[in-house]
């Protein structure tokens, strides 16, 4: 067995027992209602008979012992009884719907200020892990070129080259008589080749290893 209800189930308990007693009340006024209306008629119906009898006993020569009806009485003064005693609590209804919000409040004065607060001795925490070196920046700017150092000491002598000649061996660059403006590879020791007619050298009279220049 719960011992405590919910707010919905006790608001729908009190939303019900407050259907049921208004219907209670609207049958028992509309009762009234229909009873009032059904005396009023049997009290018309009364008076017109008594009215037609009464009527009939004076055509007839008689005198009617019921007169007729009489004007309606003043209204009696309205008394107010003794207050009835308290009745039961009802159950709690619905809350309301949320009022609008209010208006801001005024600002409280200002306050004085605290003294100050004593140092802190607190102890030195221990030094942290040394972390990853970074990704490398981007390239700087390329910078002015510095001063000249310096003049070194003077580097030790090469080995000789090798000679200039381009003729192999047993050769060498020799003007020929044909052309003294050219410098062939002839043969050392070898003779002038021989003019022929027309002052041009037979082709067999040519050098096969001349390189001219």
């Amino acid at each position: 067995m719960r011992l405590h209800r919910s707010a919905d189930e006790v608001r729908r308990r009190g939303d019900a027992v407050f259907a049921i007693v208004v219907a209670i009340a609207l049958a028992g006024f509309a009762f009234l209602v229909i009873t009032i209306q059904g005396m009023a008629h049997d009290l018309r119906a009364a008076n017109d008979a008594r009215d037609q009898l009464a009527a009939q006993v004076q055509r007839l020569g008689g005198k009617p012992v019921a007169g007729p009806p009489g004007s309606r009485g003043e209204p009696g003064k309205s008394v107010t009884g003794p207050r009835g005693p308290k009745g039961d609590t009802g159950e709690p209804g619905s809350p309301g719907p949320s009022g609008s919000p209010g208006s801001d409040g005024k600002n409280g004065a200002k306050g004085t200020d605290g003294d100050d607060g004593s140092d802190g001795l607190g102890s030195t925490g221990p030094t942290g892990a040394a972390g990853s070196d970074g990704a490398p920046g981007p390239a700087g700017p390329q910078g002015e070129p510095g001063p000249a150092g310096p003049e070194g000491p003077a580097g030790q002598d090469g080995t000789d080259g090798r000679d200039g000649q381009t003729c192999p061996d047993g050769y060498s660059l020799q003007a020929p008589a044909y052309d003294p403006d050219a410098l062939v590879c002839r043969r050392d020791g070898a003779p002038q080749p021989e003019k022929k007619s027309g002052g041009l050298l037979s082709s067999g009279a040519l050098d096969p290893q001349r390189r001219q220049y």
